[in-house]
């Protein structure tokens, strides 16, 4: 079975998560007027990253440890937003909401390129450019 060069994994990792994180930012948006209602996020995926290169068990292959298991991605957890509290109990901020789509699609073009990329060169030294 054929290995899936590292670069690949770690972009396909990013792609990922940066679609589990505009969900939740989806999520918030459309709760923004919903009483008691807290905002969630994911943790950057450069700390994860950095998580799972401290000598914790990473999948080597697919299927090996886990979905998720490489670079330290575990089975998402969300974690606090983070806006200010409004009186009826919601801490969403759309504002911040927007602002931080437009970062996560950023990540999300930046794992599309890096893999298109990468499969270029793999195209070429393949001789099929």
């Amino acid at each position: 079975m054929v290995q899936q060069p590292q670069i690949l994994t770690i972009a396909s990792a990013l792609a990922r998560h940066t679609a589990i994180r505009q969900a939740l930012v989806a999520q918030n948006i459309a709760n923004a007027d919903t009483p008691g209602y807290r905002g969630r996020d994911l943790e950057d995926f450069s700390t994860l990253f950095a998580r799972g290169g401290d000598g914790a068990m990473r999948a080597s292959r697919p299927g090996h440890i886990g979905q998720f298991a490489s670079f330290g991605l575990t089975e998402p957890q969300p974690v606090a937003g983070g806006g200010s509290m409004s009186p009826n109990g919601n801490d969403v901020s759309l504002e911040d909401e927007m602002v931080r789509a437009a970062a996560i699609r950023q990540d999300h073009d930046l794992a599309l390129s890096v893999y298109r990329t990468s499969l270029g060169v793999l195209r070429t030294s393949l001789g099929r450019a």
